[in-house]
């Protein structure tokens, strides 16, 4: 059999190596591809961005933001993926409080304190995960990389962003992933939409919290290469 390939998108304040442990504890028949996204002011934007180097066909995981994104390649090539999976994510768009939030980010950002506000903010982890310093540095490192111009044009882009819920309508297979402590995209989100979505898979981690591809990577492999090998089905 051909090794199937996954393409992952990475949220806000990620580069790719947000992934570089759920992809090595990926089975040899799945290739995992972490992908980085440039400070792109649009998801549709950055849709195009990953669809010119993506395989002809693969199965897709978006991560928080990246599932925004994926959203965004779902309308514009829905016939090279195989399945798409939302990570701590949703196809909705923001609220007009998400909206005056992110707003408020930005300007923060363009003030020249991002790295320190983001690496120190603990609303993307499990409180176990606070007591972990390799973790916390990975993090910081990573916050680092990305940079307060990717993170500015991202905010922006999740503010352009229209609600493409009605393209997860059961046509191909759909996983949601969600975990006990997320306190960024609640996990009754994720419930509500698996209860909406035809023959959606619903998975809930624990030992997480948002950000779960660093806090629990082998355990968010298993999820989707027990998913690929199942064909999507529910």
């Amino acid at each position: 059999m051909m090794p199937a390939d996954l393409v992952l998108l990475p949220g806000l304040n990620n580069t790719a190596a947000v992934f570089d442990e759920v992809t090595a504890a990926l089975p040899d028949g799945i290739r995992g591809h972490g992908v980085d996204l440039p400070a792109l002011e649009t998801v549709e934007e950055l849709a195009d961005h990953v669809l010119r180097e993506a395989p002809e066909r693969f199965w897709l995981g978006g991560f928080s933001f990246g599932g925004y994104v994926a959203m965004a390649m779902l309308e514009r090539a829905p016939e090279r993926v195989q399945g798409i999976a939302l990570i701590c994510s949703g196809p909705a768009a923001d609220t007009p409080a998400q909206v005056a939030k992110r707003h408020e980010a930005i300007a923060g950002a363009r003030q020249g304190n991002y790295v320190e506000t983001a690496a120190a903010s603990t609303a993307p982890f499990h409180p176990d995960s606070l007591a972990r310093p390799e973790l916390l540095g990975r993090r910081r490192a990573i916050v680092q990389a990305y940079g307060a111009p990717r993170y500015v044009a991202h905010c922006s882009a999740c503010i352009a962003r229209p609600d493409r819920t009605a393209l997860l309508d059961g046509s191909r297979p759909t996983l949601l992933v969600t975990t006990t402590h997320d306190k960024v995209v609640a996990p009754a989100i994720l419930e509500r939409l698996a209860a909406a979505v035809p023959g959606s898979r619903l998975e809930t981690l624990a030992g997480a919290g948002h950000l779960l591809p660093m806090e629990q990577p082998a355990a968010l492999a298993k999820v989707l290469a027990r998913w690929i090998a199942d064909g999507g089905a529910s």
